[in-house]
C-alpha cells in the first residue's frame, strides 16, 4: 500500500512509555530496560532485576559477576534477547567501575559462536 510516509518522530514524541512498550515487537512482554535514576546515583540493572548505587565498587563488581552468569545461562538456552540485555548491562557496569578507577577489563563475556 503506497502512500504518504508516516512521521515517526512526531508519533514517538506523543507516546507514553507504556504505549511504546505495548506496541513494540521487541519490548512487549519483556523486562523494562536498564535505567539510571534522574540524579545518576542509582542504576536499575534489568538483566538482574536489581538496583545498585553507581558509586559502590563492591556491589558493582559483584553485579558484574552476576550479569556474566545471567549471560551464560541465556546463551545456553539460546535466549538471545536476554543475552543482549546482559551484554549491555555488563558493558554499562564495567564502564561505571572504570569511572570509579577500577580496572575491570580482565572481565569479559565469552560470546564465541553466538
Amino acid at each position: 500500500m503506497a502512500g504518504k510516509e508516516f512521521n515517526w518522530d512526531k508519533h514517538f514524541s506523543k507516546l507514553s512509555w507504556n504505549e511504546v512498550r505495548e506496541n513494540s515487537p521487541v519490548f512487549d512482554g519483556q523486562r523494562l530496560p536498564s535505567l539510571f535514576s534522574p540524579d545518576n546515583t542509582r542504576i536499575y540493572v534489568s538483566s538482574l532485576d536489581l538496583e545498585f548505587a553507581t558509586d559502590d565498587v563492591r556491589e558493582l563488581a559483584a553485579a558484574l559477576e552476576d550479569i556474566k552468569t545471567t549471560f551464560d545461562m541465556a546463551k545456553r538456552s539460546n535466549g538471545y534477547y536476554k543475552m543482549a540485555m546482559a551484554k549491555s548491562d555488563f558493558s554499562t557496569v564495567q564502564g561505571l567501575l572504570s569511572q570509579l578507577g577500577v580496572d575491570e577489563s580482565s572481565h569479559r563475556l565469552v560470546e564465541d559462536s553466538v
